[in-house]
């Protein structure tokens, strides 16, 4: 059988997104990366992520590639063979490539009491910090050093847009808290910043959550869709495959 040749799918310079779909995941989290494809031949495709990893071993780790072709989804499945300078994922890609109708997540305005941690650190730095303070938050609450404050954003399950303030440190990774008021303690996720553009004198930054709670994830979705129903403009909810860690042949295999 002949290798599939996926250069007409992928090409240099093309934006693609990393979700762990790996066996030994923790299936609570929702854990991503994104990047910009720089090598692409045949069935190996490399990733180049923006900011630190610290990752060398490799283990056993397959991530569902996802990203756009000729105006509509694709995401097939890849296992890391290695990660090299420069924060490169080396990929090797296999399965079937599947097909899917991208839709935009549905977004809110609204203000929310947040808290938001940026430091000139890696990603693994971070993860670090967030399961040590998510742990916090189960057992002992809110800690008593971050103080949230009223903060207009613009929300969705898979991410935020919010104003840059001139003193905060340009880092491309951030750590985000919103109290969502709904009684329970506040979302914890770790966001990159993908874009950030002036508007109306201001600064914004639109940020990609790359590691948050399904549970939180849901519980954002949900908080945007019913005020969005309020204001008379919510729609059902339907699958984003972007921000979902299983294939389309592994639907029936959900709970």
């Amino acid at each position: 059988m002949s290798t599939i040749n996926f250069n007409r799918y992928f090409r240099l310079k093309q934006r693609a997104y990393l979700i762990n779909i790996s066996e030994a995941r923790d299936r609570d989290q929702y854990e991503s990366l994104s990047g910009t494809i720089v090598e692409c031949n045949g069935e190996l495709l490399a990733l180049q992520i923006p900011y630190a990893i610290d990752q060398e071993a490799t283990g056993d780790i397959t991530y569902k590639l996802t990203s756009e072709s000729m105006g509509g989804g694709i995401q097939i499945m890849a296992d890391l063979v290695k990660v090299t300078q420069g924060n490169v994922f080396h990929l090797k890609l296999r399965g079937n490539l599947e097909m899917y109708q991208r839709r935009q997540t549905p977004r809110l305005d609204v203000t929310l009491k947040l808290f938001q941690i940026r430091r000139d650190a890696s990603l693994a730095v971070y993860r670090k910090e967030y399961r040590r303070i998510v742990e916090y938050l189960n057992n002992q609450g809110l800690p008593p050093n971050l103080k949230l404050q009223e903060t207009p954003i613009n929300l969705s399950a898979g991410g935020l847009c919010i104003t840059i303030e001139p003193n905060v440190l340009a880092s491309s990774l951030a750590l985000f808290f919103l109290d969502l008021n709904d009684g329970k303690q506040p979302v914890c996720a770790i966001a990159e910043l993908v874009w950030s553009r002036n508007e109306n004198s201001k600064q914004m930054g639109g940020h990609r959550f790359l590691q948050i709670s399904k549970l939180d994830q849901e519980r954002i979705g949900q908080y945007v869709h019913a005020h969005l129903k309020d204001k008379g403009a919510g729609a059902a909810p339907k699958i984003n495959w972007e921000l979902s860690d299983r294939m389309t042949f592994q639907e029936g295999e959900k709970k």
